[in-house]
């Protein structure tokens, strides 16, 4: 085998992997990033597929819209700290700002508009007779907003403080640990427990849908989803693979090497240095960022007496989050008469799969009608996405050591069944007549998140987001090994800003570790 020693070796090219691996090659570190697949982005990865016409339709995968993009924005501003000025070159198109997010019940339906006022202010009007409730949910949404923001200003650089400033610190958050304490380790439901108007709950259960956790487990801090429009939404022009173009050429231009098709399968040590094993090479370096799920880092790659008894017990009780249902199709419909740039979340309870299990939450979007220019589909034809909760692993367990493309034909029957029930539900409450304008149509399953993102169990969002699993609960990102850093959805919350920005903060640490 050939080898080669680098200053520090990125496995997993999503999010967090490259953010941290552009802003140490920014640092002038020699970089290596592995990535098992044929192109790096993990979840913010798209494709291309050809529809019967001939036409061809993208599909952006793991990234529907951000916040925290207009000017001065903290999105911006994790951009350009981890590729620098070159991150002003991508343009962001403002998603729809009266209707970001519509969610169509069987009894009701509401949108979500720009600003957290408006979005209050709609609901007063829309709902009057739940005034008193609507004030109180908003009030307490605001609570936990400002004292995790306190929290955040009191413990920012705490590590680098004296101890007289560290002394100071923890003195600060004495008066708001009850709070802090309250919030972190409850559940949605158990915060939102005097809440008793059923339309108010649901409004406000389905933002931890889109946490891939249901109200009564959630933690508290997906409430906060209600002020994440507070200054719009927004998505990257030329879709996802603008954005990780942005990352890769930031890698390559302060001459890091990007590696396709080098899954790594495991981790040990030579030394003072590290071994990472790919499927037919090995490499050297004397730090590591992992961007791979905590079970994969801790139970697959690093051999079994490198890891903290304390570690393998936490992997043993850790629970992913959801895996869902996906359906991709290419149509000749105008969207643009029955949807906007917006998303549109049509929950169904009287839905049910094939194994009668309940699939109540289907997420619609277009990246053609939120980046008209970005190619993802010719004119006058529409990408559309439909992204549907809760579809169990274990439905699909029974076929996950079969290969994709390769499946045996129960597998691809099922999935068929399941997927055109969904896209005949979609036609009959939202956008009539699409199955006879189906140009391309294609399903995936928990498996297939499992097979491209080595995700366990096919989950979305890494862990669940629980409170016995979130704050100090997460993986953290400086490993009890020393050398070894983690970033993603296990040491953090799910989203493509929280794992950029984790990813940032390991590659801080590791940098910390290099100048030692």
């Amino acid at each position: 085998m050939n080898k080669k020693i680098f200053d520090t070796i990125v496995i997993g090219s999503g999010a967090g992997g490259l953010s941290s691996a552009a802003y140490l090659a920014r640092e002038g570190l020699n970089v290596l990033l592995c990535e098992k697949m044929n192109e790096i982005g993990g979840y913010l990865n798209n494709f291309t597929r050809k529809g019967k016409s001939g036409d061809k339709y993208t599909f952006d995968t793991g990234l529907h819209y951000v916040n925290g993009c207009m000017e001065g924005g903290d999105f911006l501003a994790i951009l350009e700290e981890a590729v620098g000025p070159q991150s002003k070159n991508l343009n962001w198109n403002l998603v729809d700002p009266v209707k970001i997010n519509r969610y169509m019940y069987n009894d009701f339906e509401y949108t979500i508009p720009m600003g957290f006022d408006n979005f209050k202010n709609s609901l007063l009007y829309k709902f009057p007779d739940a005034k008193e409730t609507i004030n109180k949910t908003f009030h307490m949404v605001n609570d936990i907003d400002q004292t995790f923001h306190k929290v955040m200003q009191i413990t920012e650089n705490i590590e680098t403080k004296s101890l007289f400033g560290k002394i100071a610190a923890i003195s600060r958050l004495v008066p708001i640990f009850p709070k802090l304490l309250r919030y972190t380790s409850k559940t949605s439901k158990e915060i939102l427990r005097d809440v008793n108007d059923y339309r108010i709950l649901k409004i406000f259960e389905s933002f931890s849908g889109e946490c891939g956790v249901d109200l009564e487990q959630g933690t508290s801090i997906v409430l906060l989803l209600a002020k994440h429009y507070s200054n719009g939404a927004f998505y990257p022009q030329g879709g996802t693979k603008a954005l990780i173009n942005l990352f890769r050429d930031t890698i390559l231009r302060n001459g890091g090497t990007v590696m396709k098709k080098a899954g790594v399968t495991s981790i040990g040590k030579e030394g003072d240095f590290f071994k990472v094993v790919t499927q037919n090479r090995e490499f050297f370096t004397k730090t590591i960022i992992s961007n791979t799920d905590a079970k994969v880092l801790y139970s697959d790659l690093l051999p079994q007496e490198m890891v903290p008894e304390n570690v393998q017990k936490k992997i043993q009780n850790t629970v992913p989050s959801v895996s869902n249902f996906y359906t991709f199709v290419g149509t000749d419909l105008d969207l643009s008469k029955y949807m906007t740039s917006g998303n549109v979340t049509i929950i169904d309870q009287n839905f049910f799969d094939a194994n009668n299990q309940s699939l109540d939450g289907h997420f619609l979007t277009s990246p053609t009608l939120k980046d008209p220019n970005g190619g993802h589909s010719t004119k006058g034809k529409y990408s559309l996405e439909i992204i549907s909760d809760t579809c169990t692993f274990e439905e699909w367990k029974q076929w996950e050591n079969s290969k994709p493309y390769q499946r045996p034909i129960e597998y691809m029957k099922k999935k068929e069944e399941i997927g055109m029930k969904i896209i005949k539900l979609i036609e009959r409450k939202f956008i009539p007549n699409l199955t006879s304008h189906l140009d391309f149509v294609e399903f995936a399953t928990p498996l297939t998140n499992f097979h491209y993102i080595s995700a366990p169990n096919g989950s979305m969002y890494g862990p669940a987001q629980i409170p016995s699993q979130t704050f100090r609960n997460f993986y953290p990102i400086e490993t009890k090994i020393p050398g070894l850093y983690h970033c993603g959805s296990s040491t953090t919350f799910g989203g493509v800003a929280p794992c950029l920005s984790s990813g940032l903060n390991a590659a801080k640490k590791l940098l910390g570790h290099h100048k030692k």
